[in-house]
């Protein structure tokens, strides 16, 4: 697990984090409207803006792939990956953190070869890639946040399925906000833990953040709609990271506050 800082250097009263993911280029079920309109969103605000990249981001079907994506897919693996380095090279500069997904380990477990190794090489980042799991810590205005990202693994048909699995991240690393992939949902969901502070001689209560990331997928005629899964509604959280600055005489309290749009 590595732990990386993001590349945000300004001063803003908050950043917004955008994490996208499963879009799946060359599927023929990828909408690419909706991650169009998530990078125009960002564009329009890019001095505070991040993204945080999720994994399966191509298709990458093979033959021991399950369904039919083998034959239905739209274009090779390797065309995949490139289209996703073209449409991600002009927001490199903006990217904090690189995951691999599920469909990308395909291509790993039958040739050896990494293909989000390789997205974030071509787009200049090699820095960035967390691989499986990590850690992203975002520090500005004497307030840090820890944003803990992985693509995540196994069923999770129902969305409290999904976020049992998100929730238990919280027994593998400590982290201010959670972010998981793959199971094509959008959901939040938060609570509430005392933490001892030895330096002040205190007992802080913090909020840690659970956030399920979306999708970019249509349902109609896909694998999902074959296994009897119901349609989810595509496009990505944004997660709002600032906080208010309480005077009180000479003491000066930052707050630390997170806001989750699904």
């Amino acid at each position: 697990m590595r732990y990386i800082q993001s590349g945000y250097k300004g001063e803003h009263d908050f950043v917004n984090v955008y994490p996208l993911g499963d879009l799946h280029i060359g599927s023929p079920h990828f909408d690419k409207k909706v991650l169009e309109r998530e990078l125009e969103r960002i564009d329009a605000e890019r001095e505070n803006s991040r993204i945080i990249i999720m994994g399966d981001l191509i298709e990458s079907a093979t033959k021991t792939s399950v369904g039919a994506g083998v034959y239905e897919q739209e274009m090779m693996p390797m065309k995949q990956i490139e289209e996703a380095v073209r449409i991600f090279q002009p927001y490199a500069d903006l990217i904090d953190g690189v995951v691999v997904g599920n469909h990308e380990q395909r291509i790993y477990k039958t040739s050896g070869v990494d293909v989000m190794e390789y997205f974030c090489l071509k787009l200049g980042i090699p820095d960035r890639y967390l691989r499986y799991y990590g850690v992203i810590k975002y520090a500005w205005n004497k307030r840090c946040y820890n944003v803990a990202v992985w693509h995540g693994a196994g069923g999770g048909s129902t969305t409290g399925g999904a976020m049992n699995k998100i929730e238990k991240q919280a027994s593998v690393v400590f982290a201010d906000v959670f972010l998981m992939g793959h199971v094509h949902k959008r959901a939040a969901t938060m609570r509430d833990l005392y933490v001892p502070d030895p330096q002040n001689g205190r007992i802080n209560r913090i909020t840690q953040h659970f956030v399920i990331t979306g999708s970019a997928l249509d349902h109609e005629d896909s694998y999902a709609e074959e296994m009897g899964l119901p349609p989810s509604t595509k496009g990505f959280p944004r997660i709002k990271l600032g906080g208010r600055t309480l005077k009180k005489g000479r003491r000066t309290k930052r707050l630390k506050e997170v806001e989750v749009y699904i």
